[in-house]
């Protein structure tokens, strides 16, 4: 209901912020990854000894690979290469430095505050910002330090910096990295469209780069957006797939993670005994670890499952355990934890004594913004209130319920298209999978060539020319795909214009630059299924095309015009004011309207309405763009092929 757990790529155990039954499971808590160089070791530095590279890029292996680690096996590492690496070794310095971010344990309050510290301190030291990959994976484990510490917003600022820096360096796994963590935040806050399109885009990533063990849990994340999304089914044999891959590599706690996942699934499902069944089989597990919090977690899972079950007795007792461990810090558990002890009161006719648990729960799902909780808490305080006879405040849980529910409607209207075409091929990429996997064994064999011949000089100079060769082959093909990435994320590939999310980042980014004097123009074609209907969706696309290329004829450079729907384009206009843009817009109705397409259609004519904003009151960008949309409304209630300001 409430509860994942994964391994940190260093830490042994973290749990995952998740979320409840409807809406909750995991953000990766040690989720943020350290990419790595494709170059290291090959020239060895004469100071060392002919063991030395190869132990410490054993040791950074180790620690970047995922496996799990006690702390003192932890301790040991970070130690040994803090003592053999030094301001000298630049490469093995920079590559520390991101270690030992990464390494602390964020879900401690103190160790939280001191990485936060630490990331500081490294931002602001000179040697750290003449590496831009390195400055760009510290800010990335600062944001995971935000996240966990409940400053989302501050999170996803952070994490929207660091991807677009990725993309300037062309860091694939830097990429990768930063989209996983943005993407399981966006699921975890309902928004599966960006959710999914981040999470695609890691996984391919992490598949392309053959980093089997981040290609699982980012999988899971995939898997979790299905569940949340409304699919249980598709979720759960994900989840069933990757706990036998888990069980296969030894890795007992990850599969009982999955375990877990599979229980949220079939209490979805409506199979609410074979979910408990799956609670019971994770609480064990965790009993028999002795791990307290993880059991505490699982326990919330149960308890929720209990009074489904009507089981209420046994479900306050688990819930009475957990709160001996579950602070409230811990949101995610500790809200779900209030809610349920508050519906327990509530069914035992005890409704004043809900509502103090209720108000708790309340501000744990605020502060996380987890809008599918708080759905479920409206639901319980209007029927607390309702017993009450406190009708207003009834009145007011309800409205806030119905505003929330029509939210979420909205949202998975939307994004069920996306839903529907970024589905994951498994089998293209298994077989992906099976070419990199040659790839990659090809290359560390020929760098284990090159180690073992290192005191033959011109030996090594030759094959360390080939493995330049090779690796530059690799990072040139890596680039190109960099770049198709970074075209396909910002471009419509109808119009060649920017897309819909580019276009709005933007407009947000010229809004937020205090640009006193902002107008937009939002347009879309008249009619435009009848040319469907009549003419062919084909020809219905070169219209498209055509009104894309004269609209960008018209405007200057600075000016940006996007596609943001169907047959809806968007103008974004910096320092432009309303008289402007207003002049703009109708010679952009009166040129479309004149507009020859007889190499199109014969006879064929279009017309586009035009809604015009200039930047005035306005707290935001979406406030504008709003106001924008009223003007098209305007035009097209006006009888169409004009301009009309909102």
């Amino acid at each position: 209901m409430i509860y994942r757990l994964l391994p940190h790529r260093i830490i042994p155990k973290l749990a995952l912020i998740c979320q409840a039954l409807v809406c909750l499971t995991p953000i990766q808590r040690g989720a943020g990854k350290l990419t790595l160089s494709w170059l290291l070791f090959i020239l060895l530095s004469p100071l060392v000894s002919a063991d030395e590279p190869n132990n410490l890029n054993t040791t950074f292996e180790e620690l970047e690979s995922g496996v799990t680690l006690s702390s003192d096996d932890l301790k040991a590492k970070l130690e040994y290469l803090k003592a053999n690496i030094t301001l000298a070794d630049l490469k093995d310095y920079l590559r520390l430095q991101r270690v030992l971010c990464w390494s602390t344990d964020a879900y401690d309050n103190n160790e939280r505050a001191k990485g936060l510290a630490l990331a500081q301190k490294q931002l602001n030291a000179e040697v750290i910002k003449q590496s831009p990959e390195t400055l760009a994976d510290i800010k990335l484990c600062r944001a995971w330090f935000y996240q966990v510490g409940g400053q989302v917003d501050l999170a996803l600022k952070e994490y929207n910096q660091v991807i677009a820096q990725a993309y300037q360096l062309e860091s694939p796994r830097l990429i990768a990295d930063a989209r996983g963590l943005r993407g399981a935040i966006y699921s975890f806050q309902g928004n599966y469209a960006l959710a999914l399109e981040d999470l695609y885009s890691a996984q391919h990533l992490y598949d392309g780069l053959n980093l089997a063990f981040w290609s699982r849990y980012n999988l899971a994340e995939i898997a979790t957006s299905y569940r949340r999304f409304g699919d249980p089914q598709t979720a759960y044999e994900y989840y069933a797939k990757l706990e036998a891959k888990f069980i296969e590599s030894g890795d007992l706690e990850s599969a009982n993670g999955m375990v877990t996942e599979m229980a949220i699934a079939l209490e979805e499902l409506g199979e609410n005994e074979a979910a408990l069944e799956k609670y019971q089989q994770s609480y064990r597990y965790w009993q028999l670890e002795k791990d307290e919090l993880a059991q505490s977690f699982v326990g919330i899972n149960l308890a929720g499952t209990l009074i489904k079950l009507g089981r209420l007795d046994e479900a306050l007792k688990y819930l009475e355990a957990s709160h001996n461990h579950v602070m409230p810090t811990d949101e995610a558990f500790y809200s779900f934890m209030m809610l349920f002890r508050a519906k327990i009161e509530m069914l035992r006719g005890r409704p004043n004594a809900a509502i103090p648990l209720i108000e708790e729960a309340k501000s744990a799902f605020l502060r996380v913004k987890n809008s599918r909780g708080l759905i479920q808490l409206y639901t319980l305080e209007s029927q607390i209130f309702a017993e009450l006879s406190q009708w207003e405040q009834a009145y007011r849980s309800l409205e806030h319920y119905n505003r929330l529910h029509s939210e979420l409607d909205i949202k998975l209207q939307t994004h069920r298209t996306t839903e529907m075409q970024t589905r994951f091929n498994t089998k293209q990429v298994e077989s992906e999978n099976l070419l990199l996997l040659e790839t990659q064994q090809i290359k560390e064999h020929e760098l284990q060539i090159l180690q073992q011949n290192r005191y033959l000089q011109f030996t090594v100079i030759f094959l360390a020319i080939i493995v330049i060769i090779i690796i530059s082959f690799f990072a040139y093909k890596q680039a190109q795909k960099s770049k198709l990435l970074s075209v396909l994320a910002l471009t419509d590939h109808l119009t060649q214009l920017a897309n819909r999310r580019h276009a709005y980042t933007v407009g947000e980014q010229s809004f937020s630059d205090n640009h006193d004097v902002m107008a937009l123009i939002l347009f879309d074609a008249d009619h435009f299924k009848k040319i469907n209907d009549n003419f062919g969706h084909d020809l219905g696309d070169k219209v498209l095309t055509s009104l894309a290329n004269i609209s960008s004829s018209l405007m200057r450079k600075s000016d940006l015009v996007g596609r943001v729907g169907g047959e809806e384009f968007l103008v974004i206009l910096p320092h432009t004011n309303l008289e402007q843009a207003t002049e703009i817009a109708e010679r952009l109705v009166d040129s479309i309207a004149m507009a020859d397409l007889s190499g199109t259609a014969q006879d064929l004519t279009i017309t586009i309405s035009a809604g015009v904003a200039a930047r005035e009151q306005d707290k935001s960008f979406s406030e504008l763009l709003q106001r924008a949309d009223k003007g098209l409304y305007l035009a097209k209630s006006s009888g169409r092929n004009c301009v009309k300001i909102g």
